[in-house]
């Protein structure tokens, strides 16, 4: 969970970026709003993931469920 998750972010961020640059530079903006929606997109989910799996660990070592 540690750093591939923050390289992993990083890259989606870079890569979006790009996209994005690409995009608007063409004139199509309202596509590169969307490739940017999804960036965003990929990212929470890979961090709701891991937040999901921290408080699994947490209900389970104080004996929640």
């Amino acid at each position: 969970m540690g750093i591939e998750l923050i390289l992993k972010i990083a890259g989606i961020g870079i890569l979006v970026a790009v996209a994005c640059q690409l995009l608007k530079q063409t004139g199509r903006d309202d596509i590169a709003m969307i490739t940017a929606l999804a960036g965003i997109v990929i990212a929470l989910m890979m961090v709701v993931n891991q937040i999901g799996s921290l408080l699994s660990s947490v209900s389970s070592i104080f004996g929640l469920y």
